[in-house]
């Protein structure tokens, strides 16, 4: 029987893939006959994963954080606040402060060493300068970057159904309205103080969207942008901060009882 359907297999090559299938598939369901015949149950269990820094935390431990400056391509300088860079640099040292594994010169200290001295675009290209400013602070690593601020707004449709007391029935519906999405790229720098290398340099994007009305449109192109800036700041402060710490993630493992 089984030469009589060799060549028959061999000529269709689709009923022999079908045949395959089949036998897989019967396959899985004696293993899941087996399985529950015996009682086991398969159990989804989180388990900490710790999860090393990516820099060498044994050589890299104490920074000094400067002032971030915006980027020439962001807009216009009228629309920021100037004092959102020191901001995003205090807010970065107090991350990092809260971690064991690193010592930073506090912000009363920064500003004494720095004081005369401009953080401006051009300083973040000038490693030997930014050398040498570390070793005044007498620390392995400085951290600087920078950030552009910009927003993207395009009209949008919302589809739904509202009930019709003419039809008496649900019908279907559209909403039109303005999206305002508020985008934060953030360039974040580590400087090897003894080398002058860049050990470290990645942008850090966040974003966060808003539904309009064309009333309220109006008003969010007046609104202060302070406060979404600084939230969308913290985010990105803090998936640097995650990256270079060592930390536990959860992963899930799946276990038979």
């Amino acid at each position: 029987m089984r030469n009589k359907l060799k060549p028959l297999i061999q000529r269709f090559p689709q009923q022999r893939m079908l045949l395959n299938q089949h036998i897989i598939a019967c396959v899985m369901v004696i293993m899941a006959l087996t399985i529950s015949a015996c009682g086991n149950k398969v159990a989804r269990v989180p388990i900490p994963i710790k999860v090393q820094s990516e820099i060498d935390i044994g050589t890299y431990s104490n920074f000094a954080v400067l002032p971030f400056v915006i980027e020439k391509s962001s807009t216009k300088l009228d629309e920021i606040p100037v004092e959102i860079g020191p901001e995003i640099a205090q807010i970065l040292r107090s991350n990092l402060t809260r971690q064991k594994h690193f010592k930073i010169v506090n912000k009363q200290e920064t500003e004494r060493l720095m004081t005369g001295e401009q953080v401006e675009e051009e300083l973040l290209e000038d490693t030997k300068r930014l050398s040498e400013l570390g070793q005044y602070f007498e620390v392995k690593g400085i951290i600087v970057g920078s950030y552009r601020f910009y927003t993207d707004t395009r009209p949008r449709r919302y589809y739904g159904e509202r009930y019709s007391h003419n039809q008496q029935r649900y019908v279907m519906d559209y909403q039109d309205y303005m999206q305002k999405t508020y985008l934060l790229s953030l360039r974040v720098m580590i400087i090897d103080v003894d080398t002058g290398n860049i050990i470290w340099d990645e942008d850090y994007i966040q974003q966060t969207a808003e539904a309009h009305s064309l009333g309220s449109f109006v008003f969010a192109q007046i609104a202060p942008r302070e406060t979404t800036l600084r939230e969308l700041s913290r985010r990105a402060v803090s998936d640097f901060t995650r990256e270079i710490s060592p930390h536990y993630e959860e992963e899930d493992r799946f276990l038979m009882r």
